[in-house]
């Protein structure tokens, strides 16, 4: 089999039955998984090699399968050949280029959903990885760090945590993940944020979980840093939304960020700026306080921004005084409603020409989505120049193929969101290719969500890749 993505890598908290020792009342008991892979070509079939691996390395369950061009599988529920009560780590081998990505279910003692949470697989791993938001004990929430070593030999995993906290897992087999419980862990902060290495310079790749007692969000570490950010989905004093976006220095020296608010194409808000200082390594909270009328911290420097105002739109690291390298973790959330995500901010020389997005419904047991595409390349695209096929099958299982285009043109900096409820057909599951203009450069992230008493809002960051 020809390996022309090489490797997709998907930390699993799939826990089946597994009950955890929650540090609050309502945090889920138990955890469940599945993914979706999408194929990236549009002419060939692409023959997947699914493997499953437990916390020591070997393998429980080897599968293959066909994805259809431009077509997405779903692989939920998990076989039931896997192990009762298994956590572990999946890695997926194609002949064609592919995007992954997964979602977790929190379940109360009686096997309920109470939560859910999304996150985007991982091409390879790094060396080094950083994760911008940790918490223990903050006002109810917890997080947790699954690392897995993506390398060909065991590795000793070591946490540098911002406060000054160190923990270490020796001998951490290939292929498989070595957890990190900052409930359990002895930390001066409350919130904080951490470096991740491997002995031998073993490559990594980690997944953070912010466990609340109403809400669960999911994030994926990150492999290397950029002096400028951009987060397309910028959500304020929106039916009770709001946005908390937690930038950390990764570099050895103290910098002055300056982050640019754009109201999406059609949507509300004021464009606005803030300007806060970054201590080295250590991380800073933006959006959430100067849209809000929260107490703001002592880091702010400035800001024009609207206190009080809806805004939905985008955002962007445009000023960075030290230039210093910088990664991000936008939290959406909505305390009455009980609904919370997290997404990776994009550093911009990753935007492509085409945005994969493996997961889109409609009406799907009452889910749907809705995806934001930002142009950070330098040039307006053209309403007529960006096309989104959307292919999947309805809830009677007949095939559905649409093409979206965006009303308004997408100036610099700019973003695109469109809600797919109503719009597509009734029970709709599938997924997205987005294509612009030779030379564009395009990133975005999918928001899912149903109406319900839960905590039923997740977020995915999308594949930009080249055409």
């Amino acid at each position: 089999m020809s390996n022309k993505i090489l490797r997709s890598l998907i930390m699993f908290f799939i826990l089946m039955g597994l009950i955890i020792t929650p540090s609050f009342a309502a945090a889920p008991d138990s955890y469940e998984s599945g993914f979706q892979i999408r194929n990236l070509s549009s002419t060939a079939d692409a023959a997947v090699d699914i493997k499953y691996y437990d916390s020591a390395g070997n393998i429980e369950l080897s599968v293959t399968d066909s994805v259809a061009p431009d077509s997405t599988n779903t692989y939920f529920p998990l076989p039931d050949s896997l192990p009762n009560g298994f956590e572990g780590s999946v890695v997926i081998s194609s002949s064609e280029a592919v995007a992954s990505m997964s979602n977790v279910v929190g379940k109360n003692t009686s096997g309920n959903p109470i939560s859910y949470a999304s996150y985007s697989a991982f091409f390879s791993g790094t060396p080094s990885v950083s994760v911008p938001l940790l918490m223990k004990d903050n006002f109810g929430y917890n997080t947790s760090i699954s690392v897995q070593n993506t390398g060909t030999s065991p590795t000793d995993i070591t946490v540098n945590y911002s406060d000054g906290t160190t923990n270490t897992v020796t001998n951490v087999a290939a292929s498989s993940s070595a957890k990190f419980d900052q409930a359990t862990e002895t930390h001066s902060a409350s919130v904080f944020s951490a470096n991740i290495t491997g002995s031998g310079d073993a490559p990594l790749a980690a997944v953070v979980m912010e466990v609340g007692t109403d809400t669960l969000f999911s994030y994926g570490g990150f492999g290397s840093g950029s002096t400028e950010l951009v987060m397309p989905l910028v959500n304020e004093n929106n039916y009770g939304y709001f946005t908390g976006i937690q930038i950390q220095n990764q570099g050895s020296s103290p910098t002055e960020v300056t982050v640019s608010y754009t109201p999406g194409e059609g949507m509300p808000g004021t464009a606005c700026t803030e300007k806060r200082s970054i201590a080295a390594n250590s991380a800073t909270i933006f959006a959430q306080n100067v849209f809000t009328t929260s107490t703001d911290p002592t880091t702010l420097i400035s800001t024009n921004c609207v206190r009080g105002q809806t805004f939905v739109g985008s955002g962007s690291v445009t000023a960075n005084s030290a230039s210093q390298n910088l990664v991000a973790v936008v939290n959406q959330l909505n305390i009455p409603s009980k609904k919370g995500a997290a997404y990776m901010g994009f550093n911009p020389t990753s935007g492509n020409e085409k945005v994969v997005l493996p997961l889109i419904m409609d009406r799907n047991y009452g889910y749907f989505t809705s995806w934001s595409i930002a142009n950070v390349g330098g040039a307006t695209i053209t309403a007529s120049d960006l096309s989104c096929l959307v292919t999947g099958q309805d809830k009677n299982g007949s095939a559905v193929s649409k093409t979206f285009k965006p009303s308004q043109d997408i100036s610099v900096g700019g973003s695109w969101t469109l809600v797919h409820s109503g719009i597509i057909a009734d029970g709709f599951v599938g997924g997205a290719t987005c294509t612009g203009p030779s030379g564009a450069s395009l990133v975005g992230a999918v928001n899912q969500l149903a109406t319900s008493s839960i905590d039923s809002f997740l977020v995915y960051e999308g594949f930009s890749v080249a055409p």
